[in-house]
């Protein structure tokens, strides 16, 4: 006569890795997550470096835990020498309104006002607007000055009105525009003339993509993109990287922190998070797109985040070899940075839906 022994810890691992099976099942077929085999999660991308792929592998695998920042100007569309008037492709708003509803956030970091971007449709639902650097954000209709003014625009504004450039006047920051024609003479002057009305008035000087701008002394990408994913990772973490700003970017870093606080709460935010609570471990995923000099910040912070573990991917638009440099994919225009974002939306779409789908041409592998 055997004894049968109920409960034993073989039974209890099999209805476990039974209970996974079907939860992941579950997960598929919802759009959670998606199944990854092989290489099958980088077919659509040109990834250069090979944390970059495992970067993105883990992104596709988990696209509920990301957060996504992307540069405007430059990255997604043309810079103009008349800022009102960019031309934008009509479907980029849209697929970043769906892609949003799927990540963890999506947001902009932009020179940008939010003005600006509401009067050419770019302030959609679900997508966060870091304008000006960070001196302000828009979410969800409701919009906040996280900095002051700074004392010294108004009169550096005015220095400039004489200028043949086009001058792009904002609460917090001015920006000044030229063109691929302007000859390289011309733009230094205009460059050594900015630099000194931003000492002058005790402002912050950063050259961009056939653009100059000047906003409150010690903002910038850098400082803001760290006050950022302070809301998602712990002092401890960023403590050696915010250790090595200014005085300045130190006041300006503690400021967005203390103004910005925690992304609003909305009822999609909430079920997301009960979503992650339920099915959804491990750190968050970082991934930002841009194009010029102020990105390189972005850059420096990927790169440190990177070297403590977390997944990171840096997609860069050619014209800026040191940003390209520490890029883990290069696109040559802002349409290729589009289609990334189209692949992206495209791949984090629940399983029935991208069987419906029609042939869409990727980037090379």
């Amino acid at each position: 006569m055997c004894n049968r022994v109920r409960g034993t810890s073989g039974d209890r691992g099999s209805k476990h890795t039974a209970l996974a099976a079907v939860l992941g099942m579950v997960r598929v077929i919802l759009g959670l997550t998606r199944r990854n085999s092989g290489d099958d999660s980088t077919a659509c991308f040109a990834v250069k470096t090979k944390a970059g792929k495992v970067a993105l592998k883990a992104i596709l695998g988990n696209i509920r835990r990301t957060i996504l920042w992307v540069d405007l100007d430059g990255s997604f569309w043309l810079p103009v020498r008349w800022p009102k008037w960019p031309h934008i492709l009509c479907q980029i708003p849209r697929v970043f309104s769906r892609l949003s509803k799927r990540l963890h956030v999506m947001a902009y970091l932009t020179g940008r006002a939010s003005e600006q971007l509401g009067s050419f449709g770019m302030l959609v639902r679900g997508v966060i607007a870091w304008c000006q650097f960070g001196a302000e954000r828009w979410q969800d209709g409701n919009q906040d000055n996280l900095l002051p003014v700074p004392a010294g625009l108004a009169e550096a504004i005015s220095a400039l009105d004489d200028t043949k450039y086009s001058v792009e006047r904002k609460t917090h920051a001015v920006a000044i525009h030229w063109t691929k024609d302007t000859s390289k003479d011309e733009v230094g002057q205009l460059l050594a003339q900015v630099q000194a009305l931003a000492e002058q008035y005790g402002l912050a000087f950063h050259p961009g993509n056939l653009v100059v701008e000047l906003s409150p002394l010690g903002l910038s990408k850098k400082v803001s993109a760290a006050a950022f994913a302070r809301q998602f990772l712990s002092d401890e973490v960023l403590s050696d990287f915010v250790a090595g700003f200014t005085v300045e970017e130190r006041a300006v870093y503690e400021q967005i922190r203390k103004s910005s606080g925690k992304p609003r709460w909305t009822l999609r935010r909430a079920l997301g998070a009960l979503i992650r609570a339920l099915f959804f471990k491990g750190s968050p995923r970082f991934m930002y797109v841009g194009d010029s000099e102020p990105d390189m910040g972005v850059a420096l912070l990927f790169k440190y985040l990177r070297d403590r573990g977390y997944f990171v991917l840096l997609v860069a638009v050619a014209g800026y070899p040191p940003l390209e440099e520490l890029a883990d994919i290069v696109v040559d225009s802002p349409t290729g940075a589009t289609a990334i974002i189209q692949e992206l939306e495209i791949h984090s779409r629940p399983g029935w839906q991208r069987m419906l789908r029609r042939d869409h041409a990727g980037l090379a592998a």
